[in-house]
């Protein structure tokens, strides 16, 4: 390792090489997480106004995931991404220290990221007696995670003694258990990618057996699916962990690990963050359709306008329209009547336009929401229990 300036051409800043690419996938990928858990946040709080036990482990990764990203990114700063020979003993020491720091607290980040998915599963198949059977499995893959998690954070602080050794090359000490660390870290992301595949084939069981249209269930299994994406992007990170062992060019070498390491753990809470937020989806659906509604009801009625003038003519021929205001009945109404004819059927506007005879009826349709018992009791985010029927 070179530690004099002298020898080198040293780099005043040493953020370079790799580290913008570090610096502009892994920021990206926070500020698409940020946003989705704010989004559910709101959702969780104003549409569902209940908070349960996957959002809050969403909000854990979400920390985790932001000091995770900092680390990496005072470590990119002090020279990750960058050749070794650019840089000198402060520089080096400091961009390999943050980096394993990030690398420990970011794998703690994508176990608690399925620990919020198996939370958010758990909650929707409580309302299936026979799925709850099926829990046992979802409780294996949370802690098996843990475990392994915990084991692999701690042979990455003591694969080298002293410890510093593993950032600091220059100080005495030995780095016997580098090996043995990185067989265990093929292990653990192994485990982890099949663990998200796991996840993402699951929901197809529990959304399957639920008493809710076939099209919402399909919709939920694909929202779900998206953990086959984090899956290979977790196999792609274990076939770089070979990086590792790189003592030629570490700070450059292992900046494709880094990328795709942080990238599995962005993907799990993104994706995990979708079907959560089904409620809110289709809020806003609801309401582009309620917007597009108005938009095409306030065309059409200034079409009217200008086709019927005020002279009333069509033709050549004088067309008489009745019009009643709402307020007042139409002739031959009754007082109990729910539907009042606003335009009368006997007018020259029904007869050229309306073959029925009907004329243009005013009436109302209320719309009722009907959550049912386990819904409300669960305050579930996906709102699969919610039933909608019109009350005439």
């Amino acid at each position: 390792m070179a530690s004099h300036p002298a020898d080198h051409q040293i780099l005043s800043n040493p953020y370079g090489g790799r580290g913008p690419l570090i610096m502009a996938v892994t920021w990206t990928e926070a500020a698409v997480a940020l946003t989705l858990v704010a989004a559910r946040t709101y959702t969780n709080g104003f549409i569902l106004r209940s908070f349960e036990w996957d959002y809050w482990w969403a909000l854990i990764t979400l920390i985790a995931s932001l000091v995770a990203q900092i680390m990496i990114t005072v470590s990119v700063l002090s020279g990750l991404g960058n050749h070794l020979g650019l840089l000198y003993g402060p520089q080096l020491v400091s961009a390999l220290q943050w980096s394993w720091m990030g690398q420990i607290v970011v794998i703690q980040a994508i176990g608690f990221g399925k620990i919020a998915v198996i939370a958010f599963l758990l909650r929707i198949q409580e309302r299936n007696t026979k799925l709850k059977k099926l829990a046992w499995f979802l409780y294996f893959i949370g802690v098996s995670n843990v475990i392994i998690n915990i084991d692999q954070m701690i042979l990455i602080l003591l694969q080298c003694s002293p410890s510093r050794k593993l950032w600091n090359p220059a100080i005495p000490g030995t780095c016997y258990h580098i090996h043995r660390t990185n067989h265990v870290g093929y292990f653990q992301g192994s485990w982890a990618a099949a663990s998200d595949l796991a996840l993402a084939v699951y929901p197809v069981i529990v959304f399957w057996n639920l008493k809710i249209s076939t099209r919402v269930k399909i919709g939920l299994c694909l929202l779900m699916a998206g953990g086959l994406v984090a899956a290979a992007a977790g196999i792609v990170k274990t076939i770089y962990i070979k990086l590792i062992s790189v003592g030629e060019d570490p700070t450059y070498a292992i900046s494709t690990l880094v990328i795709w390491a942080y990238t599995e753990n962005w993907l799990v809470l993104i994706l995990g963050s979708l079907p959560p937020l089904r409620s809110l989806f289709l809020r806003l659906f609801e309401q582009i359709s309620t917007n597009a509604s108005r938009s095409h009801t306030a065309r059409t009625h200034d079409g009217y306008s200008q086709t019927y003038s005020q002279s009333g003519t069509r033709g050549g021929k004088g067309n008489n329209i009745n019009m009643y205001p709402v307020g007042k009945k139409t002739p031959g109404a009754s007082d109990d009547d729910s539907e009042r004819n606003i335009l009368s059927p006997g007018s020259g506007f029904g007869r050229v336009n309306d073959p029925y005879g009907v004329g243009i009826l005013r009436t109302t349709e209320i719309r009722q929401t009907v959550r049912g018992k386990d819904d409300k009791q669960n305050g579930s985010d996906d709102s699969l229990g919610a039933l909608e029927r019109p009350v005439v």
